[in-house]
């Protein structure tokens, strides 16, 4: 007699992922930012999601000060590849007055690199990445490679 193994399929509650992280610098440079993060897991190792940002930046040193708030959205996928070390790709556009001319417009970055995340609780996690931006504009620079960044989240 065969042994048939029965299939059991996963809530959808339970794939989808809800978190996201919290930029923070004070002084003469303010920068202060949200960005939450709504993912799918595809598979246990392969999660594809969103990350939407909303940042403000003010600088002092300028006279008069200088500033602005940019608006933005990442597509990502994330694998893992073995406890809790994954690789990381995510493509980011991002809205704003970069040129301090009162003319917004979107700046592009691809960043790949990976990280580590550990459980929180039965639900939560959180994760640490090391990525480089692939397509940085010397014009606007707006990150300096690497990249280092946390995220938090818990399952639904």
């Amino acid at each position: 007699m065969l042994n048939k193994q029965v299939k059991t399929n996963t809530p959808l509650k339970e794939k989808i992922i809800v978190g996201g992280g919290l930029d923070l610098q004070f002084g003469n440079i303010t920068f202060v930012g949200v960005t939450p993060l709504l993912a799918y897991k595809v598979t246990d190792e392969l999660m594809v999601g969103g990350i939407f940002t909303y940042r403000y930046f003010k600088n002092d040193l300028y006279i008069p000060s200088y500033s602005t708030s940019t608006y933005g959205v990442a597509p990502f996928a994330r694998y893992t590849i073995f406890k809790g070390l994954f690789a990381h790709v995510e493509y980011e556009m991002l809205y704003g007055d970069f040129a301090i001319n009162d003319n917004p417009f979107w700046v592009n970055s691809f960043f790949v690199g990976g990280g580590y995340g550990f459980p929180i609780g039965n639900n939560g996690f959180a994760g640490i990445y090391l990525l480089w931006n692939l397509t940085e504009d010397p014009n606007y620079i707006l990150y300096s490679n690497p990249v280092v960044r946390m995220s938090f989240g818990i399952g639904l």
